[in-house]
């Protein structure tokens, strides 16, 4: 078994590593709020799963990373239904989200093309937070249908359903290990009814928890790093630090900061070493992924009065904005290059 090693994302922990709260320069001019193609070309085939509320409830769309070929996948947001948070497997073939189609929210899989669209859970409850096995044959998320929050496993087909915690708190937000050995979450269960979350660890098959926060405050949303070798997560703090993501090689995270003001993006080395600041406006720009080239980083803005999705280098250079309707789009997500849809 792996030793999970512990990588805090507030302000505390960078003061730790010699960050401290202390205000950064961004690494690059941002750029006018011009159309996105007179910026700069994006130059990968990696794609974008993101969603997108055009209609009168949200679907899951996916266009390519310089914001060309946009296509909705779900079709269900002009009926009031709602297709969202979508995740990708790690081959990129499989698109698993949630929807309230069927009345309540479910997990749902689909192929990277919007084809063969499955209710994988069907319960009355709400079910998710969907998470892929790396080998894309399990699918983790957590459930209220035991009357709170409970993690469940199940195979990518629906089949096999398997309860992992039992706990009469939350337990929630599961995310494999590379390894698909262990998976992370967290949960209340030694501090219930305090308002504090910690991240825990457990075996694939439930086994042998392990805490490994226990500091007040709400500790949520853990990853994994590309060895598995570390965990890391937002934790609220003066800084308000969140939306950890890792990059490919494992040397950097980027994450979403307060701390100059206004929610910006947020670069670091693996040991909270080397803090660079990448966005620089009067809004917040949120929830950071590190593409799987390594060579962009996707987020969220709210500079346009709504949510719009944006592309930048890890160095601070070239933003893109890729999407430009008025409605709200948002949870981005990389699809890895040679996956095809639409």
């Amino acid at each position: 078994m792996i030793n999970k090693k512990l990588v805090f994302v507030l302000s505390a922990a960078l003061a730790t590593f010699g960050c401290g709260g202390r205000s950064v320069e961004p690494a690059g001019d941002a750029p006018s709020d011009t159309d996105p193609a007179v910026v700069v070309a994006v130059d990968t085939p990696q794609r974008i799963v993101f969603q997108s509320e055009q209609g009168a409830g949200m679907d899951v769309w996916v266009m390519n990373a310089d914001g060309s070929d946009q296509r909705n996948l779900t079709n269900n947001g002009e009926d009031g239904f709602n297709d969202r948070h979508p995740t990708a497997s790690f081959d990129g073939t499989r698109i698993a989200f949630r929807s309230d189609r069927d009345g309540n929210p479910d997990v749902f899989a689909m192929d990277v093309d919007g084809s063969n669209q499955t209710n994988l859970t069907s319960h009355p409850a709400a079910d998710i937070d969907p998470s892929f096995s790396p080998d894309g044959s399990r699918i983790a998320f957590d459930t209220d249908r035991d009357g709170d929050v409970e993690i469940y496993v199940m195979n990518a087909d629906g089949s096999n359903l398997i309860r992992l915690t039992d706990n009469d708190v939350v337990d929630s937000h599961p995310f494999f290990s590379p390894d698909g050995e262990d998976i992370a979450f967290y949960s209340d269960r030694d501090d219930p009814g305090n308002e504090a979350m910690d991240i825990y660890v457990m075996a694939a098959d439930g086994s042998n928890v392990r805490r490994l926060t226990g500091a007040p405050g709400l500790d949520g949303a853990p990853v994994f790093s590309p060895d598995g070798t570390w965990v890391t997560f937002g934790s609220d703090g003066p800084a308000d630090d969140r939306y950890p993501s890792w990059s490919p090689d494992g040397s950097r995270v980027a994450f979403s900061s307060t701390r100059d003001g206004n929610a910006e993006i947020y670069v670091m080395s693996a040991d909270g070493s080397n803090l660079v600041r990448l966005t620089n406006n009067d809004t917040d720009d949120l929830a950071p992924v590190w593409s799987p080239d390594g060579e962009w980083i996707v987020f969220v803005s709210y500079r346009h009065e709504n949510t719009e999705i944006y592309v930048i280098r890890p160095d601070g250079t070239n933003e893109t904005r890729l999407t430009t309707n008025d409605a709200a789009d948002s949870n981005p997500r990389w699809l890895p290059a040679g996956s095809t849809g639409g």
